[in-house]
């Protein structure tokens, strides 16, 4: 692990000349290994249980996680992959790498809005959603895998600002697109690889970024109002039993609960199924609109220095390390939403507490399960040994009442004394169904 981390930080892997390049080496390598890690913890969450793994939005976002980890991955090693520490193949590995897993979680986050809206404004069920499950994630993946075999085939793929990408080289050189629009007084293009490359940054990148962003916003403009709407249509029906309304209200609340998760006490506390339902559309309205302003937040210093280039102005120094730092923490993002429910149902007394018991669950989830064996294994016994006892006993007593009162006192004494100690076993169980409540 040091020789690894001396590798990573070492002042031949870190241009010390630059200290904009070298807080960008740093904030970036730090930003991409707490993404990376962020992606696995969901990761596991998805995959450890059935349920999840059925439900789109769950199986989104293992998606969005897994082309996260690649993309964080692919940065981590920046140093190493990019000239003149990496060569040609490496850069194109970088760079296939970042296109496809940049460009698919842009799409899936699409996805997911989506997903969102249709569950929550139209209430859409589970079973309708499955049909449309494959487009949801063939579509961004296919988009992601497509831009990336065809830039490796146009040898777009050179060195950029911090890592391969999709740029001419030389980065000066002139495109055949500016010759043939006379903007230069060259017969044909001098660039060695990667002609015409920011057209293709344009078309498979930007173009479709911004479109994302832009369709983030209206999600979270049609999910507010759907909200309002929602707290109109409570006030209204409040106190009235329409059957049509009541079963709609019933699908709603089946719809979003695995991601609201409303505890019994506040199902109690709010009372009527109408208020229920705002409570929990409310609850899986802020997930919506966090994810998509993480993904603005992410992706929001790279876009606001594209188009400080795009108007021909200078990008500050300071927007690289800035935007070094957000575009690797994806899966950070992600990963804090995504555990932000579950971190509010724990009763430890300190946030470290919280944390620890997420973290454990999601990768340690092995020693996690062998604990839970072993106490269900312990529980399952005390429960036969107490069982089994009984029936003895009473068995004992039918055939002994009357008789000798002392040896059924005596058995009483001992059943008392197998109880009591089986019955800390099931205290042990209680607790450890306590640590990782919410964590289902």
């Amino acid at each position: 692990n040091s020789n690894f981390l001396y590798l990573l930080f070492s002042p031949s892997t870190l241009n010390m000349s630059d200290p904009y390049n070298l807080a960008r080496s740093i904030l970036q390598k730090i930003a991409c290994t707490l993404s990376a890690t962020g992606s696995l913890m969901i990761a596991s969450q998805v995959l450890q249980k059935k349920k999840n793994r059925v439900k789109l939005q769950q199986i989104i976002l293992l998606a969005i996680s897994f082309c996260d980890f690649v993309s964080s991955s692919a940065w981590i090693f920046t140093d190493f992959l990019m000239p003149p520490k990496g060569n040609q193949q490496s850069c194109d590995a970088q760079g296939f790498l970042l296109q496809f897993g940049n460009s698919s979680n842009m799409m899936l986050m699409v996805s997911l809005q989506v997903q969102y809206i249709l569950v929550i404004k139209y209430g859409w069920s589970d079973r309708k959603l499955d049909k449309l499950k494959p487009y949801f994630l063939s579509l961004p993946l296919g988009f992601g895998a497509l831009t990336a075999t065809v830039s490796l085939v146009l040898k777009l793929f050179n060195p950029a600002y911090w890592d391969c990408w999709l740029m001419p080289y030389p980065a000066d050189c002139t495109s055949t697109y500016e010759i043939k629009h006379g903007m230069s007084d060259l017969e044909e293009s001098n660039c060695v690889r990667g002609d015409n490359a920011f057209i293709f940054q344009w078309a498979f990148f930007f173009a479709p970024l911004w479109a994302a962003t832009v369709i983030c916003f209206v999600v979270m403009y049609k999910m507010t109002k759907s909200v309002e709407e929602a707290e109109k249509k409570t006030a209204r029906y409040s106190g009235k039993s329409n059957r049509n309304v009541q079963s709609k209200r019933r699908q709603s609340i089946q719809a979003i609960n695995s991601e609201g998760r409303l505890t019994l006490t506040e199902v109690e506390s709010t009372g009527q199924s109408g208020q229920i339902e705002l409570v929990l559309t409310k609850r899986v309205k802020m997930q919506c609109i966090m994810y998509a302003l993480g993904f603005v937040v992410v992706w929001g210093f790279k876009t606001i220095a594209r188009l400080i280039q795009l108007f021909g102005g200078t990008v500050p120094p300071v927007f690289f390390p800035l935007a070094a730092f957000f575009l690797g923490s994806q899966g950070l993002w992600n990963a804090l939403i995504y555990f932000r429910p579950k971190y509010s149902t724990l009763n430890e007394d300190h946030w470290w507490q919280k944390v620890w018991i997420i973290v454990r669950s999601s990768l340690f989830f092995c020693i996690e399960n062998n604990r839970r064996e072993r106490s269900t294994v312990g529980s399952s016994i005390a429960g036969s040994a107490r069982s089994s006892f009984g029936a003895i006993k009473r068995s004992f007593r039918g055939a002994t009442a009357g008789n000798n009162n002392n040896v059924v006192d005596d058995t009483a004494r001992t059943d008392k004394n197998i109880g009591d100690s089986f019955g800390k076993g099931d205290e042990a169980v209680d607790v450890e169904a306590h640590e990782n409540v919410g964590l289902e």
